[in-house]
């Protein structure tokens, strides 16, 4: 009687094998040799694309660390009579920020700085970055002030379908008086350090450049003193995470005034590295101190540019009772200042702070800010969409609005 045979030891019989086993194993055992060798070769072919990866990943940080390199470019300790000090501290982690920074001369004694900080990280932020910081630096350089180059940047660099935005501050340092203007858009305020003036308002302050909002509506001009400081910072340095919370402006003041004065940005970073337990946002400082030691008339100075229906809401009021002026003099500048909007679009109320006290005035903004129904030709008008006012109806409202203006008194 024969005995009964498995198909693994009649498919064995067929297969040869250089040492001696039984025939059934023979097909596991050459079922385990292709196994090895399909996983063998996947492994090496993942172990290959790894290091493509790899390959990869480095160039495009050599390439991120070129283009960042680009935005936080290395600055001159001195620009005539103004010490500069810069620094730039990526955040942890291999993601690029879109901090940035620039310090340049613009000739006749005056020199100009822009900081900035691009909302998100990688590429696309550096993208944005270096397009924000040479829209402005071309507005500077032909010869328009700060709050002025904010706002036609914010024009240029307006996309209303991308939700990326850019927070700036822009300050142009002039020599003569030793007199520092600067402007904001959504950005930190700077501190100042032995000025001897009041902390920077942050009322009414303007949105940040790149979203769909009128930006560089506020300017501030301030004198430095011989001695004096002033630090600009991105906001990632307030949002340093120290003992558990934030570090915040007053923080971050407290630190300025312990690294004692004539402390470089590097050095700043450093003691915020050391104070700190993480620093998840790019940081990005700029310190600028006059060299000069001639004695200045000290100034200070509060632009706000509005229009009709801002000039008769309360946070128009609201800055000028913070710029000190008395209820008498902040009728009058917001009724002339009604009257300019009628024909300008909007108008600028200049509060001066100086050795006659305080003066408020109203003035029209520069021809580049001015509405564009008020520079759009007549056969632009013409075909103006229904619903949207003319100059004419837009001025007989403003003199509604300045009626409105008496029971505010």
């Amino acid at each position: 009687m024969h005995r009964h045979r498995s198909p693994l030891e009649a498919i064995g019989r067929d297969i040869p094998l250089p040492i001696p086993v039984p025939d059934w194993s023979k097909p596991v055992i050459a079922a385990l040799v292709l196994l090895t060798a399909a996983l063998a070769m996947r492994s090496r072919l993942v172990a290959r694309r790894a290091h493509r990866l790899g390959r990869q990943r480095n160039e495009l940080l050599r390439d991120t660390r070129v283009m960042q390199g680009a935005l936080v470019p290395e600055v001159p300790a001195s620009i005539g009579t103004l010490a500069v000090s810069v620094a730039y501290r990526p955040a942890d982690g291999p993601a690029a920020g879109g901090d940035f920074y620039d310090v340049f001369e613009l000739g006749a004694g005056r020199v100009a700085m822009i900081l900035g900080d691009v909302s998100g990280h990688g590429q696309e932020a550096l993208r944005e970055a270096a397009l924000t910081r040479y829209t402005i630096r071309a507005y500077l350089l032909a010869g328009l002030g700060p709050r002025t180059a904010l706002a036609l940047g914010g024009r240029a660099l307006a996309r209303p379908r991308v939700e990326r935005f850019a927070t700036v501050a822009v300050a142009v340092y002039d020599r003569r008086g030793s007199e520092l203007t600067y402007a904001l858009a959504g950005h930190p305020p700077p501190i100042f350090r032995r000025v001897g003036a009041p902390e920077p308002l942050t009322i009414c302050c303007s949105p940040p450049v790149g979203l769909s909002y009128p930006t560089g509506r506020r300017q501030s001009k301030i004198t430095l003193p011989p001695g004096s400081e002033v630090c600009f910072f991105t906001d990632g340095l307030e949002e340093a995470r120290a003992e558990g919370g934030l570090l915040g402006r007053e923080g971050l003041s407290v630190l300025l005034d312990r690294t004692g004065p004539h402390a470089s940005a590097r050095e700043v970073l450093e003691r915020i590295q050391e104070q700190t337990d993480a620093t998840r946002d790019d940081m990005a400082v700029c310190i600028l101190a006059p060299t000069t030691t001639e004695a200045v008339q000290l100034v200070h100075t509060e632009e706000l540019e509005a229009e009709a229906r801002e000039l008769c809401g309360e946070s128009v009021q609201r800055f000028l009772q913070e710029c000190d002026v008395d209820k008498a003099q902040s009728l009058r500048v917001r009724r002339l200042a009604l009257d300019i909007a009628g024909a300008s679009g909007t108008a600028v109320i200049r509060v001066e702070a100086g050795p006659d006290g305080i003066i408020a005035n109203a003035v029209a903004p520069p021809p580049s800010q001015m509405t564009r129904s008020d520079q759009e030709p007549d056969e632009e008008r013409a075909v103006r969409p229904a619903g949207r006012p003319d100059a004419p109806q837009r001025r007989a409202a403003d003199v509604r609005s300045r009626d409105a203006l008496a029971p505010a008194g």
